[in-house]
C-alpha cells in the first residue's frame, strides 16, 4: 500500500508545482515540496493553515530548506493553548 502511494506521488509530481508529500489523519505534521517563489510559499502557507483549521488547530512553520529553485517546508498543527504556552510563532496571515 505504501509503495502504491509513493508511486502515485512520484507520478503526480510532474503535474503539480506544490505537492503535499507528508500528511495523515494520525499525525499533525505537514511536509510540502514546492518551487522557491513567493507565490508558492504563500500557497503552501494557505494550504497548511486550511488543513490545520480542519483539525481546529493552528499552523506553525517548523522548517524550510530551499535551493535556488525548490523548497521543502514543514508545518505542525498545534492547539492554540500550546501556541500560547510555548510561545510558538504562528504563520503570518
Amino acid at each position: 500500500m505504501i509503495n502504491r502511494a509513493l508511486l502515485l506521488t512520484l507520478l503526480l509530481s510532474g503535474c503539480a508545482d506544490t505537492m503535499l508529500v507528508g500528511y495523515g489523519g494520525d499525525t499533525n505534521y505537514l511536509t510540502f515540496d514546492h518551487p522557491n517563489s513567493e507565490k508558492a510559499i504563500a500557497d503552501v502557507r494557505t494550504r497548511a493553515e486550511r488543513l490545520c483549521q480542519q483539525r481546529k488547530q493552528v499552523a506553525i512553520r517548523t522548517a524550510s530548506v530551499c535551493s535556488l529553485t525548490k523548497c521543502v517546508t514543514d508545518y505542525q498543527c498545534a492547539d492554540e493553548a500550546d501556541v500560547i504556552r510555548y510561545g510558538l510563532e504562528r504563520t503570518a496571515t
